[in-house]
């Protein structure tokens, strides 16, 4: 799967680049993709995700899976840049490591929206194009709620995005029931790394249509290995 960070970062920006200032409330969109997420990993450091799958029908979605996803810092520049690495999956499921100088944003991030978007493709069909375009409106379009959560044996301040980007689509009648996938986002500048939890609920509404759910759920911090 290839991740392009910028291309995402600055196509949601570009769409709407004047929503933090048009608004008293909060925009999804500097949330996402303009905060200085990886201020909160140091050098050396590596933050663990837990990424789940649990499926209606291993026929039609596949086998329920879960693995690691860790994001590390190799080093740090002179204006705070981080030089990352991330890796996805472990054993015989690993992926080859990412590396990318020069990022303020998390890329589990950009990782998690291209995967939502290839998923839904594989269910619903359409063009990927089309799909990350509707799914970048309706992140700029979301609401942003004030919520806590728990990390890490406390209660820390957050906040929560909820989007679903096709279910007023003109072309929802041709995505297999599949309109109404939900995708949550929770973020928080008190837990490293910057993402709590990343959702997407995929939900035929067709008769004896299948469920497909994927959670990816930051675990912790350590050292890098």
């Amino acid at each position: 799967m290839t991740i392009s960070i910028r291309a995402w970062a600055m196509a949601c920006l570009a769409l709407f680049p004047a929503v933090a200032q048009a608004s008293e409330e909060k925009s999804a969109v500097p949330i996402l993709f303009e905060s200085r997420q990886l201020d909160l990993i140091d050098k050396g450091k590596e933050v663990t995700y837990r990424f789940e799958k649990t499926g209606s029908d291993e026929r039609l979605v596949g086998k329920n899976f879960a693995d690691d996803l860790r994001l590390g810092v190799a080093d740090v520049d002179a204006k705070g840049a981080r030089q990352v690495i991330f890796k996805v999956f472990t054993g015989d499921n690993a992926r080859d490591p990412q590396n990318w100088p020069d990022l303020t944003i998390n890329p589990l991030f950009i990782w998690y929206l291209d995967r939502a978007v290839g998923t839904f493709n594989s269910l619903a069909g359409g063009s990927q194009m089309y799909l990350k375009h509707k799914i970048r409106e309706a992140l700029g379009a979301a609401k942003v709620e004030e919520i806590k959560v728990d990390y890490d044996g406390k209660q820390v301040d957050a906040l929560k995005l909820h989007i679903t980007p096709f279910a007023e689509d003109p072309s929802s009648q041709k995505m297999q029931g599949f309109h109404k996938s939900t995708f949550t986002i929770v973020v928080s500048n008190q837990v490293p790394g910057y993402f709590v939890d990343l959702k997407s609920d995929f939900v035929s509404t067709q008769a004896a249509g299948p469920e497909l759910r994927e959670h990816v759920k930051v675990v912790g911090m350590g050292d890098a290995k």
